[in-house]
């Protein structure tokens, strides 16, 4: 979790020095991150439910449910990662609200040099979300391709289980 934490600052503090405060280049940004992160999560979405049907008529089959344990790791960090995206397109969805009015009951420093203007911390905070967006989708793309590379070793134990005699069969 702290590594996970460090990681996030280090992003939004390398998203900070490319922030700008230019309106048109924020606009474009908070206009187009929606959408594009809104159709990355439904085909990744629609490709995690076709890995499921995959792994779920697999384990239709007697003796796989000890090798699904094998995949446990993998479907928890595609579930993480999947929530932490929706996160990120949440917070591109509030960004651009939050920039107009504000946040309720709080009024942004400027008191100090070292706080960067009110237009940049939120397009560094739009930044960071598109930045952690595209790692977890490459993430997810990576556990996708993990859990295809180890079907076929399900599929043949499958298939070498349901053709080898059991011993009552041999007896009789």
């Amino acid at each position: 979790m702290i590594k996970t934490v460090i990681k996030l600052i280090i992003i939004f503090v390398l998203c900070l020095l490319f922030s700008t405060g230019n309106k048109e280049a924020y606009t474009f940004i908070e206009s187009a991150t929606p959408g594009i992160l809104g159709s990355l999560l439904g085909g990744l979405t629609a490709g995690i439910s076709v890995i499921f049907t995959v792994l779920i008529t697999i384990g239709a089959n007697k003796g796989t449910a000890c090798k699904f344990k094998k995949f446990e790791s993998f479907l928890n960090s595609l579930k993480n990662d999947m929530f932490v995206l929706v996160l990120c397109l949440i917070v591109s969805i509030v960004v651009p609200y939050l920039r107009l009015v504000g946040i309720p009951f709080l009024t942004y420093p400027s008191f100090t040099s070292w706080i960067p203007e009110r237009n940049i911390t939120y397009t560094a905070i739009e930044l960071t979300s598109i930045v952690v967006s595209f790692l977890l989708i490459f993430e997810v793309i990576k556990v996708m391709f993990v859990l295809i590379q180890c079907m076929p070793a399900l599929i043949n134990d499958n298939q070498e289980k349901e053709q080898s005699p059991t011993k009552s069969d041999s007896n009789e």
